[in-house]
This record gives C-alpha cells, structure tokens and sequence, in this order.
C-alpha cells in the first residue's frame, strides 16, 4: 500500500510539473503585458522549487523501499503524468 501511495503522488508531482512548465512557457511568451521575464521565471522557479522538495521528500519517506524500485516506480509515474497531461491538453483543446 505504501508503494502505491507513492506511485500516486508521483504522478501527481510530474502531472504538475509538466504543467507548471507548459502553461508557464505559454504565459512568458505569449503575454504582451510582461516585458521583463525575470519575474515569472523566478515564479516558476519557485514553483518548481517547492515541486522538488515534495518529491525528495517521498523519495526519503519510504525506508523500506530499495532505490532501484522507487526509480522504476518515478519512471512509470512519470510516464503516466506525460500520458494524461497530454489527454488533458487534448480535452482542452492546447
């Protein structure tokens, strides 16, 4: 059960950050109101930032997991979040 909680924040946290980096690149590029784009990098960045926290923070959660299986289960959740960030986008029509 522990494994499987995992593998589903996982997908969660790389849902978001796939997220995060296609609207926020669509935002800095597409705005005319943002001459500057220091200021939504350094908020995405941050972002980012407190994504890799969560997920470092799993990764040392689960003590009873070898490293080899929590990165195969990274891996397969990466996987699944690019596959429905990308029926997300297609749903909305991005």
């Amino acid at each position: 059960m522990n494994n499987l909680k995992f593998f589903v924040y996982q997908v969660l946290l790389s849902f978001l950050g796939i997220a995060v980096d296609i609207l926020f690149r669509e935002f800095i590029y597409e705005s005319s109101f943002f001459n500057n784009r220091y200021i939504p990098a350094i908020i995405k960045t941050s972002i980012n930032g407190v994504l890799l926290y969560f997920m470092f923070k799993l990764f040392s959660s689960l003590n009873t997991t070898k490293l080899r299986y929590k990165i195969l289960i990274h891996i397969a959740a990466f996987i699944l979040g690019a596959i429905l960030v990308g029926l997300t986008g297609s749903f909305l029509g991005m």
